[in-house]
């Protein structure tokens, strides 16, 4: 069977990253959004992969490891283009077909036959776009494995070639009975270390494009703005954070993003408040106490502005 057969797609639906969306700044993210959306939890817990995966797909699935061959996220009843997703166990993905245009947390990518993707618990995702013939290979982790930070990076065909290879026998050694822990952990592990490392290449053969100021400016802006974003609305806080002025500050995310400042807080705190109100039973009061607003009509009125909707109407849709 030609390699490229064996392609894996996981996306998965669990509850279990609830208090976690809840108590973490990890989960405040940024996507551009015109309208209420559905948050969706995909855990491989509790799901059938083969559905998810499509029809042509082969699942392997136990408490250590999924793996999904021939995933067609275009044929899943369960991606759609525009909505969000709460991704809870780190993954990685290999595109070898198609193309699609991702959010993953702050940022947006276009993913291409190459690219490779490793993402970190609890991570949140949104199809912009998915192309029919896109096909994607990968493998979902559970506890044991630790990603610290999410990586996106196109590879050159030797790369991807390899990684399929690594992923194909990963898929034999962990068929076999009795299932080999040890063996399926590190060749996960290695796997991820290899991505890794095609990551450090990747920056290092780009050093001498070295990125603007405003540019490392507006990255640790929006590092801020994911800490803080639920407490701190305000520019002269983020400025000082930054230790330059809010009109220096001002001018240089507009140029960099063609976004104000406040688009990107409010961003955050939108859809932190949309975590909120579809994972919990807080009342709309103790929303905006949590997300430091000065009462109830204050988080409405700011709710509706930048969805579209009250948050009553948002809780209680099916969108």
């Amino acid at each position: 069977m030609d390699l490229y057969d064996f392609v894996l797609f996981s996306p998965s639906f669990s509850e279990k990253s609830t208090n976690f969306a809840i108590k973490s700044y990890k989960t405040i993210i940024l996507l551009r959004m015109s309208n209420a959306k559905s948050l969706n939890y995909f855990s491989v817990t509790n799901i059938d992969l083969r559905e998810v995966a499509g029809t042509e797909s082969h699942v392997f699935s136990n408490d250590e490891i999924s793996i999904v061959l021939n995933g067609r996220p275009f044929e899943s009843p369960f991606l759609r283009e525009g909505q969000i997703y709460q991704i809870p166990e780190p993954r990685v993905l290999l595109v070898v077909n198609g193309e699609a245009d991702v959010h993953l947390d702050l940022e947006q990518y276009h993913f291409e036959k190459g690219t490779v993707v490793v993402t970190t618990p609890d991570m949140i995702m949104e199809f912009e776009r998915c192309s029919e013939d896109a096909m994607l290979c990968g493998i979902v982790v559970k506890e044991y494995l630790h990603v610290a930070e999410s990586i996106v990076v196109n590879t050159k065909p030797k790369e991807s070639e390899r990684l399929l290879r690594m992923m194909y026998l990963l898929w034999d050694i962990a068929s076999e009975t009795p299932f080999r822990s040890d063996t399926v952990r590190q060749m996960a592990m290695a796997m991820i270390s290899d991505v890794k490392y095609i990551k450090q290449e990747s920056e290092r053969m780009e050093a001498a494009v070295t990125p603007s100021r405003s540019q490392l400016l507006f990255q640790q802006f929006k590092t801020l703005v994911s800490q803080h974003c639920d407490r701190q609305r305000n520019i002269p806080f983020y400025a000082g954070q930054l230790h330059v002025s809010p009109h220096h500050l001002s001018t240089v995310i507009s140029r960099a993003s063609g976004h104000s400042v406040m688009y990107w807080i409010n961003r955050a705190v939108a859809l932190r408040a949309k975590v909120l109100l579809k994972t919990t039973d807080l009342m709309t009061y103790e929303i905006a106490e949590r997300l430091n607003f000065p009462n109830s009509p204050a988080f409405n009125n700011f709710f509706k502005r930048e969805t579209g909707v009250t948050p009553r109407m948002y809780r209680i849709s099916d969108k």
